[in-house]
């Protein structure tokens, strides 16, 4: 079962946005967990922090 598509890069991947929305989920979980604050703004930060890298990054040209 040989598949004859080339393997593509995680740049041409669409699952190359998936890293934003993991690191957004995973620091709205460490807000929670740590501050008093309720999940509501705990994923705003999480939303803030995950737009902040993809905007780094695409500054950078790596996306």
């Amino acid at each position: 079962m040989a598949d004859d598509k080339p393997l593509r890069s995680f740049r041409e991947s669409p699952w190359r946005y998936s890293q934003f929305v993991i690191l957004g989920l995973i620091v709205a979980g460490l807000v929670k967990w740590i501050s008093p604050f309720g999940w509501l703004p705990s994923l705003v930060v999480g939303a803030i922090v995950a737009i902040s890298y993809l905007l780094f990054e695409k500054k950078r040209g790596v996306i």
